[in-house]
């Protein structure tokens, strides 16, 4: 799942947390609009892009120490 994401390296890492930091602004500035459902959702999908890409990270160190 990581490879198909390309988080297999440190770089593809900083690209997803970039892109999932980018999807948390936006998401918390459309959530003050008159219709926060797309913010809202928004916001979700960057938090679970911080995770994937945070377990993404732990696992591409793991394979750099060993």
């Amino acid at each position: 799942m990581f490879s198909a994401l390309g988080l297999t390296t440190m770089r593809g890492c900083v690209i997803g947390w970039v892109i999932s930091a980018v999807f948390l602004v936006v998401g918390l500035v459309f959530t003050f609009t008159p219709n926060p459902v797309i913010g809202i959702v928004l916001f979700a999908v960057g938090v679970v892009g911080i995770v994937l890409v945070t377990l993404a990270v732990l696992r591409v160190r793991k394979g750099q120490a060993g």
